[in-house]
């Protein structure tokens, strides 16, 4: 069957034969190769099964494997490592190296040790010239991520509910205190936080991040935003982006541990990434609080959040 150069569609009308089903083989994610380090890539996928840093209800470390096994399907509908993307009428992805690097180590009860292969291996994806692109876990594994970057002076994007400055107790280490970390040992040349909404955020932490130069962007301003069709401003430079899937409704991502009503929609999300790598360069991604044993057996949380890895990166690298 030849193929149409102009638009990439096969000259027949009809789709060339599907040659896997999503149930089938090994679940990495979308069906991607595994990782070798001696090929090139453009992208690696990085699983961090972890939820110590988890302060409600726990279970995010089995998002990893529960997004792989939903981004399964969307290696069904892909054909030859590319995706066509209805919305935007084109395709996405084509010609991109993407591999699975399966998930970090992780031992029980074990944070320093834990976070410290963590940043080590976000470190050794970026030393291969690739994108690291992570699977969470609870929030709080941003933080050791993002320390991988330390030397790129990244601008750090949070969306999220919450603006994760929290001190729970005597730790300074959970799934409600990433930027914080990020901010207080100077990791990142910005920070700006999204989708920010409800009862659950401290009107002092919110106060005080904005005044040591963070930008705080609520959801409901973001909304106004997105009806008005008026693009958010970013300034150039190396991104970083983290999305906990709590960002969203919950009609559209109820398996997340803290959820909160009147979030964004995935168009929302797609508009929000694609503006931000219109003028910067997303070089790291994360989407962490996917709680499998929330959401039932439909698993739409998991699908949402395979669906945003593939929207990331086709913002990062198409």
């Amino acid at each position: 069957m030849t193929e149409d150069l102009d638009n990439g569609f096969p000259s027949s009308p009809f789709s060339a034969p599907k040659g896997t089903l999503p149930f089938t083989g090994i679940a990495t994610f979308a069906g991607y190769p595994f990782w070798k380090k001696e090929q090139r890539s453009d992208a690696v996928i990085m699983g961090v099964p972890y939820d110590e840093g988890t302060t409600y209800r726990s279970g995010t470390r089995l998002g990893p494997r529960s997004i792989r096994n939903a981004s399964m399907f969307y290696a069904y509908e892909g054909a030859k490592d590319r995706f066509f993307d209805a919305d935007r009428n084109q395709w996405i992805l084509s010609g991109k190296t993407i591999a699975d690097a399966g998930d970090v180590n992780i031992e029980p009860l074990s944070r320093e040790r834990n976070w410290r292969l963590v940043t080590r291996y976000g470190e050794t994806i970026l030393d291969a010239h690739a994108i690291p692109a992570v699977l969470g876990g609870d929030h709080s594994i941003t933080y050791p991520v993002v320390k991988a970057f330390e030397k790129k002076r990244i601008h750090y994007v949070h969306l999220d509910t919450h603006a994760d400055c929290d001190r729970i107790f005597e730790s300074d280490y959970t799934h409600g205190s990433p930027v914080a970390r990020i901010f207080e040992e100077n990791l990142a040349r910005s920070l700006t936080l999204i989708g920010i909404r409800g009862l659950t955020n401290s009107g002092r932490d919110l106060a005080w991040i904005q005044k040591q130069g963070a930008r705080v962007i609520t959801a409901c301003q973001l909304h106004r935003h997105l009806r008005d069709h008026q693009a958010l401003s970013f300034e150039e430079g190396s991104y970083y982006i983290s999305l906990d899937i709590d960002f969203f409704d919950p009609s559209a991502a109820p398996g997340t541990g803290t959820p909160e009503p009147g979030g964004l929609f995935f168009p929302d999300f797609s508009d929000l990434v694609h503006n931000i790598a219109e003028k910067g360069k997303i070089v790291g991604f994360d989407v962490v609080e996917v709680n499998p044993l929330l959401e039932g057996h439909h698993a739409i949380t998991s699908h949402l959040a395979a669906r945003c890895v593939l929207e990331l990166l086709s913002a990062a690298l198409d």
